[in-house]
């Protein structure tokens, strides 16, 4: 069995603390910006690319988040797939409509006549 080389695993460490470095200057960045909308923000970063989940209110703060994150050092990509947009939020006054309430609602059945 091969072992690893004393290079190669100080290459991998010294990674792995540019990575975990990198979250936090994003974590960092976002917060600063804007701190309630960063606590709905997940950052991973591996090899130097940035993983972005969690959710935005609309597609400007998507923008405005990968503008950001862009501008930290450190940050070679950004994938922000798992990055929702446009959450609906609903108001408290909504409620889902009833069928039974509804002057629209017909029975799929016609009514039974007896004879």
């Amino acid at each position: 069995m091969k072992q690893p080389s004393l290079q190669h695993l100080s290459h991998d460490l010294g990674m792995a603390v540019h990575d975990t470095w990198t979250t936090a200057r994003v974590k960092s960045a976002l917060a600063m910006a804007d701190s309630a909308q960063s606590l709905h923000i997940h950052v991973k970063t591996h090899a130097g690319t940035v993983t972005l989940s969690g959710r935005v209110m609309n597609h400007r703060q998507y923008e405005q988040v990968v503008e950001r994150v862009r501008a930290v050092p450190g940050v070679l990509d950004i994938d922000a797939h798992e990055l929702l947009t446009h959450v609906f939020m609903p108001s408290a006054s909504m409620q889902p409509p009833s069928a039974e309430e509804s002057a629209e609602y017909r029975s799929p059945m016609p009514p039974h006549k007896d004879e």
